[in-house]
């Protein structure tokens, strides 16, 4: 039975979304949950994953269009199956409607009509294209597209850059004369990115339509800042974004109200704290989210918020990353901005803005010191946030700051503590040995016969532990059922390694295929393999526990 692919719905504002490029052609096989396209969101582009497995029937999508929530991208159907006579037909650049199997209802001609009519008056342009075409200041509409279907390319912008191709045609131009004579011009023009423009369309209708009020306060980062460097010193990295997060975490619990959103009159709040961190990237503001804050003690915290800010600005975030955020932190102190007045992302009922740490006369017992100072600015939604009850939550984040408590991030389960990868290494004396210390746990490595592990086996135990937690992470995401697994690597003896073997055995009832799609994934993600040079060749064997 042919299966088709409609725009993904990623989040509650989500409307519609940008075909960015096809990983798959048709007549290609596909595998279920196989990427087969990346799509671009008000948020972030996303690689959208095949739902079955089949073929690659039919695109009906392509790339550059704009397609509603619910509209159709392709069809896949199983091998030799005919694709259904809906779209046996169709354009490759107009959708229908939103549905699990389109038919030809007015709502389709409705939706049909306002795809194509906006393909029709779209510039279709490479990702790339677009951000040169911006940074240039350079038309996409007075370029002619090289690429497939029309496409602008980015070596079609560069081209009219040169030619110069700046401002559009039509708009007004300078008088020739003395400074100050004739029509004031833009030098060029930059239309904002899909994210920037989304993110100016939500924040404006926030700012209309919710009563901010926000209160400013100043925190002494004395005893914070001393927190930070004997924490590191004790071997983890932590900043001092990851505190503030801490003392905000804390604070939430204490004061649920805040952790709310406000919907149709009711104040929606909750249990969990969902931490959203915005995040500066190439095309705009992007707010990840760490889920369940609360329980992630402090290293485990500051490991996450790492983790998703490489994952914003390389564009690998999930739709998963961007949803469910309760409250919101912005920490422009890298910036060097001291205070600011922030807009509250809706449906969230807050939003705390802190500014970068500076030397300021402080009164201290009585006396005037020069201390460390930070700028904290919330904003909170008055229809059903009152004064007092911001203040309780506003200055118990500065009192958490100036008391330094960052014993936890909060007093529930929490997960396991993620230490740094850093090792010590040492010389034991005029031996080929060497001592390895991480925290409170060492080891040693030996070059000499039968006192111990090598380097390189030791590399062999990393790479076989990494594939087999990776492995264990892919099957719990699946939820697919994998018992016992192990590890079995060897390399030549002597000499620089030629190659690695690698024996697998898995326990599992999943099927072959299923098996094999799970060992790929978890291969493809450890870490420790991407380290093996490319001539280096790991022949990986396969076998299931009798």
């Amino acid at each position: 039975m042919a299966f088709v692919i409609q725009m993904p719905k990623l989040g509650h504002t989500m409307t519609e979304g940008t075909v960015i490029q096809w990983h798959k052609q048709p007549g290609d096989k596909i595998r279920e949950g196989e990427s087969i396209l990346t799509v671009e969101t008000d948020k972030a582009q996303v690689e959208v994953e095949a739902p079955t497995a089949g073929v690659f029937a039919k695109l009906l999508a392509a790339e550059g269009l704009v397609v509603p929530v619910g509209g159709p991208l392709g069809v896949i159907t199983a091998e030799g199956e005919a694709v259904p006579a809906e779209f046996d037909g169709a354009a490759n650049t107009t959708a229908a409607t939103p549905g699990n199997s389109p038919g030809s209802t007015q709502a389709s001609k409705t939706v049909t009509a306002t795809v194509s009519q906006r393909a029709s008056t779209r510039v279709i342009a490479s990702p790339r294209a677009k951000r040169l075409a911006a940074e240039r200041g350079v038309d996409l509409a007075s370029i002619k597209g090289t690429g497939a279907d029309g496409m602008v390319t980015e070596d079609d912008v560069k081209r009219a850059g040169e030619q110069g191709a700046s401002v559009p045609a039509g708009a007004p131009l300078a008088v020739a004369g003395g400074v100050g004579d004739g029509a004031l011009t833009p030098s060029r023009r930059e239309k904002l990115t899909r994210i920037q423009a989304v993110g100016a369309r939500n924040l404006t209708a926030s700012w209309n339509a919710i009563p901010h009020f926000v209160q400013m306060l100043r925190a002494d980062m004395s005893r914070a800042i001393a927190a930070r460097k004997s924490i590191n010193d004790g071997g983890a990295k932590v900043g001092i974004t990851d505190l503030i997060l801490a003392a905000t975490v804390q604070a939430l619990k204490e004061n649920p109200r805040i952790n709310a959103n406000y919907a149709n009159g009711e104040m929606l709040i909750f249990d969990r704290v969902n931490l959203g961190v915005a995040v500066d990237t190439p095309e705009g503001l992007i707010v990840p989210v760490i889920h369940d804050a609360d329980r992630l003690e402090l290293p485990a915290l500051s490991a996450r918020v790492t983790e998703l800010a490489e994952r914003a600005r390389n564009r690998q975030l999930r739709p998963a990353d961007l949803e469910g955020a309760t409250f919101t932190v912005s920490n422009l102190g890298a910036y060097g901005v001291e205070n600011g007045t922030p807009v509250i992302f809706a449906p969230q009922v807050a939003l705390m803005f802190v500014g970068a740490i500076r030397d300021e006369v402080l009164a201290v017992d009585g006396r005037a010191e020069i201390r460390p100072a930070m700028h904290i600015s919330i904003a909170y939604d008055h229809r059903g946030i009152d004064g007092a009850t911001a203040s309780r939550f506003s200055t118990k984040v500065k009192a958490i700051l100036e008391a330094a408590d960052f014993g936890a991030a909060g007093t529930a389960e929490t997960a396991p503590a993620v230490r740094p990868r850093e090792v010590f290494v040492d010389a034991i004396g005029d031996t080929l040995r060497t001592r390895i210390t991480h925290g409170s746990m060492s080891w040693n490595s030996s070059a000499e016969d039968a006192s111990g592990p090598d380097p390189v086996t030791t590399f062999l135990g990393a790479l076989g532990s990494c594939l087999l937690m990776s492995l264990r992470v892919g099957a719990r995401v699946r939820k697919l059922n994998v018992g016992r697994a192990s590890v079995v690597a060897r390399s030549n003896e002597k000499g620089h390694v030629k190659e690695i073997e690698v024996e697998l055995k898995v326990e599992s009832t999943e099927d072959d295929d299923k098996l094999h799609r799970l060992i790929e994934v978890a291969e493809r993600g450890c870490h420790i393999r991407q380290l093996v040079r490319e001539d280096v060749p790991v022949n990986l064997k396969i076998a299931r526990w009798q």
